[in-house]
């Protein structure tokens, strides 16, 4: 029989700095069970074992291999909503965490309470990025649409998917993981995922983030509501 820290969604801390983990684990409160890791062995152990929900991810983190490195642990846990925490911000390396697949990029010293907010936030389905972020975002925003000539472009690009495509790009631009597009669409994610890879080659589109704002972009010309809602700090 599984007791309640067994059945209580599990966060996973990784760094390789004691007092950083310690600072972490004081910020989580609420239905969390908590797992700490020092180093990317253990890291990529507990990811395919344990099966957190969120991940609390040290930058700097032995043999993480940076930015890269994130990428490599969302493919190898997809669902497990990662945090990127690093010593030094920088506007750039955060537009290439959620690339990546971050949903969240923040210094390492932030403070508790806004930790747990990142957390909490994270765990809804948005996205958490400090504000000198957004005229990156907005950069990301601006290159893509570049590539169109008009919003009349933009409509018929947009045409060429399917309306179960376009149910599943909105619940993506809104946050939600593939597991919840599975479950709110009662199909596979596996059927989930072939859409959305339907979906990137219909686009001329490489991820979620760009995507996100892609649809963003669509809706926007079309006077509909965004889907995509970013949180910051």
């Amino acid at each position: 029989m599984m007791d309640r820290n067994e059945a209580a969604p599990l966060v996973l801390i990784a760094s390789g700095v004691a007092g950083l983990r310690k600072r972490w684990r004081q910020a989580i409160h609420g239905p969390f069970t908590v797992h700490e890791v020092a180093e990317r062995p253990s890291l990529e152990r507990s990811l395919t074992n344990r099966r957190p929900v969120a991940l609390l991810l040290d930058l700097h983190l032995p043999d993480l291999d940076g930015v890269g490195g994130v990428a490599a642990l969302q493919r190898l846990r997809p669902p497990t909503k990662i945090i990127l925490l690093t010593s030094r911000p920088d506007e750039k390396e955060g537009i290439a965490a959620l690339k990546a697949g971050a949903r969240g990029y923040c210094d390492r010293e932030i403070a508790p309470v806004l930790l747990a907010k990142a957390l909490d936030v994270v765990q809804k389905g948005e996205i958490w990025v400090g504000r000198k972020l957004i005229p990156h975002l907005l950069e990301e925003l601006t290159a893509l649409t570049e590539q169109q000539d008009s919003p009349a472009e933009l409509d018929n690009r947009f045409d060429r998917i399917t309306p179960r495509e376009r149910e599943i790009v909105q619940l993506l631009s809104a946050g939600a993981s593939n597991k919840e597009i599975a479950k709110r669409l009662t199909v596979t994610e596996r059927t989930v995922k072939a859409h959305l890879t339907a979906v990137f080659r219909k686009l001329g589109i490489s991820g979620r983030l760009q995507l996100a704002l892609f649809a963003l972009e669509h809706s926007r010309f079309a006077g509909q509501p965004a889907g995509i809602g970013p949180k910051f700090n």
